[in-house]
C-alpha cells in the first residue's frame, strides 16, 4: 500500500474512532450522572471548604487519584490493615465526595473492623458512633440521592446496637439511650401511644430559629437573660445538662445507692432558681426546651422532627432511645429516595421493606426501654403497642407490591405477596404471646384466631399448641422460649414466676407480674401438658407443693441470687406484695444484708423490713430532690 492509501485508511479509522467516541461520550456521561460522579459548581458550593478546594484543584486528575487510592484501600482492608485503609478512605471522600461506595466502606470499617480491635467498651462505642456520624452528618448530606447510604446507616443501628451480634451491645444500647434521653427526655414510659405523639408534636410545632421564638413568645427574652445570669446559653450543652439532671432526679436506683443526687457538671444554682420560680420554669420547659430539642435533632442528628413524627404515626410509639427506631427512620427515608430513582432495579427494595417490618417486630419484643442514669442500667421489655401498627405497615407493603411500580427485588425481579408470608406468621405468633402476657387479652384472642386460620390454610392446624385454649398455647410457646420441657411442670412454673419477678416487679409493673403469675397458676391447675402431637403427658402433681408455697420458694431463690444485679433485686423487693416479702424476710434478711454491704449499699434502703416485722417498716423509696 502506497503512502496515499495509508493516509486514506488512517483518516477513515480516525473518523470512525471519533464517531464512536462521540456516540459513547453520551452513554458515559449518562453513567457518570447516574452515579453522581460529576461535581458541578452548584454542588461544590454546598461542600465543606476543604472538600471544594481539593475537588476543584485536581480537576481531571482527581479520578485517577481516586482509582489508585481506592485500590490501595481495598487491599489494605483485606489484609486487615484497618487504620491505614481508614486514612485512605478519608482522602477518597475528600477527593470524590460523590463516590457513595467509599462512604459505606469507611463507616463499615469504623463500626465493625476498628471497633473490634479494642476490648474497651467505651472505645468500641466511640468507633461505632463515628461510623454512624460519618454517614449521617457527611455521607448522606453530600449524597442525598444515594438510597444505599440511608439503608447502610439503618443497618448499623439495627445490627450493631439493636441486635446482639457485638459482645458489647448492651453498652451500646445504654449509651444511645442516655444520649437521646438527655435531649428528648423519657417520652414513652407510662404513656399511651396518643400521649407520646402529643408530646412529640410540641417539638414539631416549635419555632425553627431563635428569631421566630422571640417573635412568637416575646417573654422568652426574660428566660434568655435568666440563663445568661446563671452562666448558661440557649444551646445543646444547656439542654443536655437539664436532661441529665432530670434523669438523676427521677432515678429509682439513686434512692438505693450512695451517690450524689446530681451528675457532675450540673449548674445546681440554676436548678434551684427555676425550682423557686414557677413561671420562669414554665417558660423554659414549655417554650425554650422544645425549640432547643428541635435544633439539636436537625443540626446534630440530621433528623427532621416532621419526618420523625410521620414515622411515629405510621409505625407506632417509637422510643428514640432505641436503635431500631433510628433504623426505621433512616430506612423509611431511603425507601422514599429509592422509589424516585430511575434505576430502581439496582436496589433490593423487598429486603428493605422486610427489614423494616422485622424492626417493628423487634420493637414488639423489646421496644419499651427502662434506663437509669445513676446505675447506667438499661432494660428492654416487650411492647405490644406496636402490633396494630405492624398490621398497617404490612398492608402498606402489600399495597406497594401490588402497585404499578411494584417492589424491586434486585436480580429477582419484582416482589410477590408470598414473599412476606413468613414475616406475617412470625408477627401473629409474637402478637398473640406478647398481648396475653403484657398487653390486652382480647387482642391476644384476636391474633390467636388469625394465627390458627393462617396455619389451617397451610395444613398445620393439628399442632398441639392450637388444640386447646389461648392459655395453653402461650404456655407451650413460653416453654419453647424458656427451653423448658412441658413435662417438667415445676421447672416451667418456676420459669414463669422468675419472668414475673424480673420483667414485672423489677420494672415496677404489677400488671405484668400478675399476668405471669396467672399463667403459672393456670398451668399448675390444668395438670397436664401436650409434649408431642396427639400425646398427653399426665403429670404427677402429688409431688408439688401448694402454688403459694411454690411462689414463695421461687421468690426467695431469685431475691438472694448473687448472679442477678443487686439493684435489680432491690427493685423487686420494693415492688413485691407485702405478704410475699413477709413470707421470706426472716429466712433471707441475713443474706440480703451481707450482699448489700458487699455492694456498699445501706441494707435498710435496699431491702427494708416489711410491714409488721419486728423492726420499723420503711416506705418504698422515692425520687431525690434537688436540694438533697
Amino acid at each position: 500500500m502506497n503512502d496515499r492509501g495509508t493516509s486514506i485508511t488512517a483518516s477513515v479509522v480516525f473518523v470512525a474512532c471519533l464517531a464512536a467516541a462521540t456516540t459513547l461520550a453520551g452513554i458515559i456521561q449518562k453513567q457518570r450522572d447516574d452515579l453522581n460522579l460529576i461535581v458541578k459548581m452548584e454542588g461544590v458550593s454546598g461542600m465543606p471548604p476543604h472538600v471544594a478546594v481539593v475537588t476543584a484543584a485536581l480537576g481531571t486528575f482527581r479520578g485517577l487519584a481516586v482509582d489508585m487510592l481506592w485500590a490501595r484501600a481495598d487491599h489494605l482492608e483485606r489484609e486487615g490493615e484497618y487504620y491505614e485503609a481508614q486514612t485512605l478512605a478519608q482522602w477518597i471522600t475528600t477527593l470524590q465526595p460523590r463516590f457513595k461506595k467509599v462512604w459505606w466502606f469507611q463507616s463499615f470499617n469504623m463500626a465493625w473492623n476498628i471497633s473490634a480491635a479494642t476490648q474497651v467498651p467505651a472505645e468500641r462505642w466511640g468507633w461505632v458512633k463515628k461510623g454512624i456520624e460519618l454517614l449521617r452528618s457527611r455521607g448522606i448530606p453530600l449524597n442525598p440521592g444515594a438510597a444505599d447510604l440511608y439503608f447502610d446507616l439503618a443497618w448499623i443501628f439495627e445490627n450493631k446496637i439493636s441486635s446482639n451480634t457485638d459482645k458489647e451491645h448492651w453498652y451500646y444500647k445504654a449509651r444511645l439511650a442516655a444520649e437521646m434521653q438527655e435531649v428528648l427526655g423519657d417520652m414513652t414510659s407510662g404513656k399511651t401511644a396518643d400521649q407520646i405523639i402529643t408530646s412529640f408534636q410540641k417539638i414539631v410545632d416549635a419555632p425553627s430559629s431563635l428569631i421566630e421564638l422571640e417573635k412568637d413568645t416575646p417573654e422568652i427574652n426574660e428566660a434568655l437573660e435568666f440563663l445568661d445570669s446563671n452562666g448558661l446559653k440557649a444551646d445543646e450543652e444547656t439542654l443536655r445538662m437539664l436532661g441529665r439532671a432530670i434523669m438523676y432526679l427521677a432515678s429509682f436506683d439513686a434512692t438505693i445507692v450512695k451517690t450524689s443526687p446530681l451528675p457532675p457538671g450540673t449548674n445546681k444554682e440554676f436548678l434551684l432558681a427555676i425550682q423557686a420560680d414557677k413561671e420562669m420554669a414554665a417558660l423554659i420547659f414549655n417554650d425554650l426546651v422544645p425549640y432547643l430539642q428541635k435544633r439539636v435533632l436537625e443540626d446534630h442528628y440530621q433528623m427532621s422532627p416532621d419526618r420523625m413524627l410521620d414515622v411515629m404515626n405510621r409505625y407506632g410509639p417509637l422510643d428514640w432511645r432505641h436503635g431500631d427506631s433510628h433504623g426505621i427512620y433512616w430506612s423509611e427515608q431511603g425507601v422514599k429516595v429509592s422509589r424516585a430513582l430511575e434505576r430502581r432495579e439496582q436496589i433490593n427494595e423487598l429486603s428493605l421493606v422486610r427489614g423494616r417490618l422485622m424492626m417493628i417486630i423487634n420493637l414488639m419484643r423489646s421496644g419499651k426501654i427502662d434506663y437509669d442514669a445513676v446505675s447506667k442500667r438499661i432494660d428492654l421489655l416487650p411492647d405490644p403497642r406496636f402490633a396494630p401498627k405492624f398490621e398497617t405497615a404490612i398492608e402498606d407493603a402489600l399495597e406497594l407490591i401490588n402497585s404499578d411500580q411494584g417492589v424491586a427485588a434486585a436480580d429477582f425481579g419484582l416482589a410477590e405477596e408470598a414473599d412476606l408470608f413468613a414475616t406475617w406468621e412470625t408477627f401473629l405468633n409474637l402478637a398473640t404471646i406478647l398481648n396475653f402476657l403484657y398487653g390486652d387479652e382480647a387482642e391476644a384472642q384476636k391474633y390467636f384466631k388469625q394465627y390458627k386460620k393462617l396455619l389451617s390454610q397451610q395444613g398445620f392446624d393439628e399442632e398441639p399448641a392450637f388444640q386447646g385454649t389461648l392459655e395453653n398455647f402461650v404456655a407451650i410457646r413460653f416453654a419453647d422460649m424458656a427451653e423448658v420441657k412441658l413435662g417438667d411442670l415445676r421447672q416451667l412454673i418456676d420459669a414463669m414466676i422468675r419472668r414475673s419477678l424480673v420483667q414485672g416487679l423489677a420494672q415496677g409493673n404489677l400488671k405484668t407480674f400478675n399476668r405471669f403469675i396467672k399463667l403459672a397458676k393456670a398451668v399448675y391447675d390444668k395438670r397436664y401438658g401436650a409434649a408431642e402431637r396427639g400425646e398427653d403427658t399426665m403429670l404427677d402433681y402429688n409431688k408439688l407443693l401448694p402454688f403459694p408455697k411454690l411462689l414463695e420458694n421461687s421468690f426467695q431463690k431469685v431475691i438472694t441470687e448473687e448472679s442477678l444485679a443487686i439493684l435489680l433485686r432491690a427493685r423487686m423487693w420494693a415492688w413485691a406484695p407485702e405478704q410475699l416479702r413477709q413470707s421470706v424476710y426472716q429466712s433471707t434478711k441475713d443474706t440480703l444484708e451481707r450482699q448489700a454491704l458487699a455492694a456498699d449499699l445501706d441494707p435498710l434502703r435496699a431491702f427494708p423490713p416489711p410491714q409488721g416485722d419486728d423492726q420499723s417498716a420503711s416506705e418504698k423509696p422515692t425520687t431525690t430532690s434537688i436540694s438533697e
